[in-house]
């Protein structure tokens, strides 16, 4: 996410806490009311929407990678397979075929080496029968399908994330458009109606409505905390990384995030008395933003004795 929008956000947050410190300044104001309700709805479907659209494709990366390596392997033995049917029966066509495969095969692309795979399967098909003779059973063959299929439908998966981060990232976008103009247009007047009344509220919004460049660019990890079942904000906690020292306080508004995270494997421990305990592994690249939405079920209320 571009350093604008992560400035808009801490702006909205900010001007958020400043509304609420100063809420009895407009008590019996419906009007102003009204217009803070709203743009609390837009800064919390923001946060949502934040997290949304980094949706991670690692996982279906890592599985995916992990298919191609056992479609290596298999490949490997249908390609040995059936270099000895053709030698043994002398096919010169199947020999050619077999050569075009094989290079195809020892491509980086991995489109590349998945069409290839595709093109084995129906040649080991082809010599099914055949094939029984050099340890490549029916079930073999089923076996290698099946690791093609697996592989496509972890590409579609990864495509699909891909996609609603993309659509996400649009209502983002928009809906930060809709945020700004209606602070402009509504809510800054309903405020700066209140200078001789209330100069406190109206320098607190105003300072906090003002663009500052106080993102640090290097908070590596931002996190949003929220109930599971009321996907209400949670505040106060401690996030800790296992197996090293990091650790970061919840806010009062449920955000924690992390400075020059490490690059690698890491499992986050996110705690709450209130809440059962949660644990996240997470993956981090070199120069990696990363944001995230814990969710945490509430612990069940005791009962007096």
């Amino acid at each position: 996410m571009i350093a604008r929008y992560l400035s808009k956000l801490q702006s909205y947050h900010h001007i958020e806490d400043a509304l609420e410190e100063n809420q009895s300044a407009f008590e019996t104001d419906e009007s102003t009311k009204a217009q803070i309700t709203i743009f609390t709805g837009y800064h919390t479907k923001l946060r949502n929407l934040q997290v949304e659209q980094n949706k991670p494709t690692k996982a279906v990366i890592k599985a995916k990678n992990e298919l191609y390596k056992e479609l290596s392997l298999k490949s490997k033995l249908m390609v040995i397979a059936l270099i000895r049917l053709a030698n043994d029966t002398d096919n010169e066509t199947l020999r050619v075929k077999l050569e075009k495969v094989q290079d195809q095969l020892a491509r980086r692309s991995q489109i590349v080496r998945l069409a290839a795979a595709f093109i084995l399967y129906e040649l080991s098909v082809d010599y099914t029968s055949e094939l029984a003779n050099y340890s490549i059973t029916g079930e073999s063959i089923t076996s290698y399908k099946k690791c093609i299929d697996d592989i496509e439908i972890q590409n579609a998966e990864k495509d699909l994330i891909l996609e609603e981060n993309k659509k996400n990232k649009k209502k983002f976008e928009d809906l930060i458009r809709t945020t700004d103009s209606f602070l402009k247009d509504k809510l800054d007047w309903s405020i700066e109606s209140y200078r001789e009344a209330n100069p406190k509220l109206v320098e607190a919004y105003f300072t906090a409505r003002k663009l500052k460049k106080v993102i640090n660019q290097h908070i590596a990890i931002r996190g949003f905390v929220v109930n599971k079942q009321t996907g209400e904000p949670i505040a106060n906690g401690i996030v800790s990384v296992l197996d090293t020292d990091l650790e970061t306080k919840i806010t009062e508004k449920g955000y924690f995030s992390f400075k020059n995270f490490p690059e690698g494997k890491f499992t986050l421990k996110v705690e709450n008395i209130r809440f059962e305990t949660q644990t996240i592994d997470i993956y981090r690249y070199i120069n990696e933003y990363l944001s995230i939405k814990v969710e945490m079920q509430p612990l069940p209320v005791p009962h007096p004795a």
